[in-house]
């Protein structure tokens, strides 16, 4: 396998730039999400820009305790995203701070 940039203008790194796009969901407590979004959106933009994934948050369903976050691209740009989310929410579970 041979990573290459595949899109020089979105910092995506991916395995083949022609993978299928698919789709992955998370459910992520209403409590942790802003640590997600960030102030004005910057963390979300960022890990969209890093990942290279399309990243969609659900607005907060009436009486639920999870918002539905859901993921779209290559396998190698979800799985990325999805590291770099769990990277987020394990640094503020932790106490650790902003990364």
């Amino acid at each position: 396998m041979e990573l290459k940039n595949c899109n020089e203008d979105s910092g995506s790194w991916g395995m083949d730039a022609n993978s299928p796009a698919s789709t992955h969901e998370l459910a992520i407590p209403n409590d942790l999400i802003g640590c997600i979004i960030g102030r004005q959106g910057s963390k979300i933009n960022e890990i969209r820009q890093m990942s290279g994934a399309q990243i969609k948050i659900a607005n907060a369903a009436e009486g639920s305790t999870e918002r539905q976050i859901t993921i779209t691209g290559s396998p190698a740009n979800i799985s990325l995203a999805q590291y770099l989310i769990n990277a987020r929410l394990t640094s503020e579970v932790s106490g650790m701070g902003p990364l």
